[in-house]
């Protein structure tokens, strides 16, 4: 089960809402101290997102992360 809070982040993870189309990409962009940081690291704790690219690349200091498939059924189950 997901909290309002985790599938709000999950959502625009994947960018469920942005377009009718549905999910067009899988990553969010947040730096340690974002207001959904500890969500982020609770989603990564229950394997439902990971840390796709760390700090010092494309983004400066912040952290990718990406929904892994576990992820996906969780977000479908809740769209049902």
């Amino acid at each position: 089960m997901l909290s309002e809070a985790e599938r709000h982040v999950m959502a625009h993870a994947v960018g469920d809402g942005a377009v009718r189309s549905g999910r067009y990409r899988n990553v969010f962009v947040a730096r340690e101290g974002h207001r959904d940081w500890a969500t982020l690291q609770a989603l990564c704790a229950r394997g439902l997102m990971r840390v796709s690219r760390g700090p010092g690349g494309f983004h400066g200091d912040a952290t990718c992360f990406a929904v892994t498939e576990e992820g996906y059924k969780a977000l479908d189950e809740v769209s049902r």
